[in-house]
C-alpha cells in the first residue's frame, strides 16, 4: 500500500455540494427515523461514480486499487469507487452491528473517494471503520471529524502507509496498530493476493539474479542482459508498478518521489 496523491475534484463532483445540504437538512429534521433505519438516504451513484470521477482516481492512483496495489482496471478485476467513511452504514468491527446513519455527509466529498478493487471494497473492507475510541465517531455534519482516531489507514491521507505496513517477501505485516488492522480489515494477506504477489517477487528475484551473475563473471552477453534486469528492478519500485510496496522491501531502495 502507498499513498494516494490525488489533484482537485473533478468538477463533475460539484453537483453532489446541493444533495450534501438536502441531506444534511433532512437528517436534522428527521435524526430519529434515520437512525433506526425508518428513513434511509438515496445517494446517487451516477455523481461520486461518476466516469470523471473514475479517471481522475485512475490516473492519481496509477490505475491500481487504493488498497492492495493490485491493477484495478484488468478485465478480471473491476474497480468501485470506495468511500474510505462509509456513507450507508458503518460497523466498528465483523462482530458490532450497524450503526444508522454512516457518514452520510460524506457522500460526495473529494477526500473520501478512492478507487479500489471489488474484493477489497465488497468483500473485505465493507462498512468497517474502527476507531480507536468508538464512542466519539462522528454522526453526522455537526460532529468533528478530527476527533476520530481511525484504526484503517487512509490511502491519501497524511500518514504515510509506509510507516505503517511493510512486506517480508510477499507478506505484508504490520508495523503499527493501525497498519495490523489494515491488514486484517482489507485481507492484504488473502490467499489470491498472496499468490499474485509471490508470482511478481519471483520475476524480481530472476532479475537480481541475473543482475548478480553479471556483476560475478564480467561479459558482454550478460552485461546486456543485466541491464534490462536492472532496468525491470527501477521500474518495479515506481509508483505505477503492481506492488510496489512490496518491491521496495524486497529490493531494499526507496523510489524517488
Amino acid at each position: 500500500m502507498i499513498r494516494v496523491h490525488k489533484p482537485r475534484a473533478p468538477k463533475g463532483l460539484a453537483r453532489g455540494k446541493a444533495l450534501t445540504r438536502e441531506d444534511c437538512e433532512a437528517y436534522e429534521a428527521n435524526r430519529v427515523d434515520f437512525e433506526n433505519g425508518t428513513r434511509k438516504f438515496q445517494f446517487k451513484r451516477n455523481i461520486y461514480g461518476h466516469c470523471t470521477v473514475r479517471g481522475v482516481l485512475k490516473s492519481a492512483q496509477n490505475g491500481k486499487c487504493c488498497y492492495c496495489e493490485g491493477k484495478a482496471f484488468a478485465p478480471h478485476a473491476a474497480a468501485d469507487v470506495e468511500h474510505y467513511r462509509p456513507k450507508g452504514t458503518v460497523r466498528q468491527d465483523e462482530q458490532s452491528g450497524a450503526v444508522l446513519p454512516g457518514y452520510f455527509w460524506l457522500a460526495y466529498s473529494w477526500e473520501n473517494l478512492y478507487l479500489c478493487c471489488q474484493i477489497c471494497n465488497r468483500n473485505c473492507k465493507r462498512d468497517i471503520f474502527p476507531l480507536k475510541n468508538p464512542a466519539k465517531r462522528a454522526r453526522s455534519h455537526a460532529d468533528n471529524l478530527a476527533e476520530e482516531e481511525p484504526l484503517i489507514l487512509d490511502p491519501g491521507g497524511l500518514d504515510d502507509p509506509r510507516k505503517h505496513i511493510r512486506f517480508h517477501k510477499e507478506i505484508a505485516f504490520g508495523l503499527t496498530e493501525v497498519g495490523r488492522n489494515t491488514i486484517q480489515i482489507i485481507g492484504l494477506n488473502r490467499p489470491e493476493l498472496g499468490e499474485a504477489r509471490l508470482t511478481r517477487r519471483a520475476k524480481l528475484e530472476r532479475q537480481l539474479e541475473i543482475v548478480k551473475i553479471s556483476q560475478e563473471n564480467p561479459h558482454p552477453q550478460l552485461a546486456k542482459l543485466a541491464e534490462e534486469a536492472s532496468n525491470t528492478l527501477k521500474a518495479a519500485v515506481l509508483r505505477e508498478a503492481e506492488f510496489s510496496a512490496m518491491a521496495i522491501d524486497l529490493l531494499e531502495v526507496e523510489p524517488s518521489s
